[in-house]
């Protein structure tokens, strides 16, 4: 924690990629609200003022949590991200106290409320909050985000690099004050540099596209590329019936896992952690569906999938997203996650980073309105449920000399009935369940359901 130069990527104002900008306009529909919420469960309640000072010496290092969105003209083309003179870390930094003694219910109720309020768009998109009174003498940490700002290897990877490692590790050189870390371009430079968005956008599209089609080689390769990807996203799977309904309302549930068990699980199998972790999410929704008298062979399921190369570690997203028909049908876990396994080895075939990289940025130029209105019911006839896996600190880690003890992410459900999303620490893996509650609507039953699931495939 001594470097005193920001993390390459962090530093410098400017447009939004595609895929950010794809995440901040549908933000603009409560279906599709791309909040996502990371929580800490620490050791014990850190000190204030020494986690105030940790924050603020985040800042030297991530100056973009200083950025602002500046939007372009009718909210077509490319937003950019722009110093926030008004910055305050204040603003941005709080700390609550639930009502003693207090559960882990009632931090989840805490987490549905945040996750489920709009950030004000003056301002960076980003919040922590300190929560005490939970447990006997312990504490959390809320850390929300948009997802514009960053995918959640980007966050976990800058964080991993800052945070230490042991409790006394909290040395914080080259500390400004905040209000010091904001001073930038005015609102005329903000709307001058928004002004140039459709511009940018159109150059990136174009540009991606001339790479693309540069000999008539890579044009039917082109060709053949795309029409593999539409088959992929397009390939009808009939949603559910069970889980038809939407609303903007928030369900948030929380599960654990020994790392370990999903590890040892997914090798009797032939698979991957993360297919053993997808297939006890399917087997969920096969008994949740059985319960209510439903039987179907597969959910329209999307995989999000990580394309960030080793050497891209500044902010921003850089993913994509496979589907596949989830199988939910009668068969055992083992089956399960084979059938899991091979359905997204089949599914990464037909990725292809540059094409979604160019889709995203033509993207951009599409209006706001659009994706606030076209958007959601698109995916909901295409997409039941989401479940991601996302990284966790791959070691002990600190926070204003409290241990970090468990981590678990809530990511968005971008119109679909459900996101089940996990992250591992020290071991554990840490399951956080975003549920529609007009679509997965008797939420202990799910998470029952989850329990199960988890038991029988973790149990030789």
């Amino acid at each position: 924690m001594h470097a005193s130069r920001p993390i390459s990527g962090w530093s410098s104002p400017g447009p939004m990629n595609g895929t950010d900008t794809l995440f901040w306009r549908m933000g603009a529909n409560p279906l599709t609200r791309p909040h996502v919420t990371w929580v800490w469960l620490l050791d014990k309640t850190p000190d204030w003022s020494t986690l105030l000072d940790g924050c603020q010496w985040l800042l030297t290092k991530l100056p973009r949590l200083t950025h602002r969105v500046a939007e372009t003209p009718l909210r077509a083309g490319t937003p950019t991200w722009t110093p926030d003179r008004d910055f305050r870390l204040t603003r941005h930094v709080h700390r609550m106290r639930l009502p003693e003694p207090a559960g882990l219910r009632e931090l989840l109720d805490l987490v549905e409320w945040r996750n489920g309020t709009d950030f004000d768009a003056l301002h960076p998109p980003w919040e922590a909050i300190l929560i005490e009174g939970y447990g006997q003498g312990r504490a959390a940490i809320v850390l929300k985000w948009h997802h514009s700002v960053g995918d959640a290897v980007t966050i976990v990877s800058a964080l991993g690099k800052l945070l230490p490692d042991v409790a006394s590790g909290c040395h914080f050189d080259g500390l400004n004050p905040a209000h010091e870390l904001t001073r930038g371009p005015g609102t005329q430079a903000s709307r001058s540099s928004a002004g140039h968005g459709v511009a940018v956008g159109t150059r990136a599209s174009l540009r991606g596209v001339a790479r693309l089609l540069t000999t008539p080689r890579a044009t039917g390769e082109c060709v053949r590329l795309v029409a593999r990807a539409a088959t992929q996203l397009l390939d009808p799977v009939a949603p559910s019936p069970l889980l038809r309904d939407r609303s903007a309302a928030i369900r948030c549930g929380m599960v654990t896992v020994p790392l370990e068990d999903l590890k040892a699980a997914g090798k009797g199998a032939g698979a991957s952690v993360t297919s053993a972790y997808i297939a006890a999410v399917l087997g969920a929704f096969q008994r949740y569906h059985a319960y209510h008298g439903v039987t179907r062979a597969s959910l329209p399921t999307l995989v999000p999938v990580n394309i960030r190369r080793p050497t891209e570690t500044g902010a921003g997203n850089i993913i994509a997203s496979v589907r596949i028909a989830g199988p939910i049908g009668d068969m055992s876990a083992p089956e399960r996650m084979a059938a899991v396994h091979t359905a997204i080895a089949e599914a990464r075939n037909t990725l292809v980073r540059d094409l979604y990289t160019i889709l995203a940025d033509l993207s951009s130029c599409v209006p706001g309105a659009v994706h606030r209105w076209v958007v959601p019911p698109a995916l909901r006839n295409a997409v039941d449920i989401v479940v991601t896996s996302v990284p966790g600190f791959s070691r002990t880690t600190f926070a204003a000399g409290a241990r970090v003890t468990e981590a678990v992410a809530w990511a968005p459900r971008g119109g679909a009935a459900a996101n089940i999303t996990m992250a591992s620490h020290e071991g554990t893996c840490g399951i956080g369940t975003n549920l529609d509650p007009a679509a997965v609507t008797d939420s202990a039953l799910f998470h029952h359901c989850l329990e199960q699931s988890l038991h029988d495939l973790c149990t030789p």
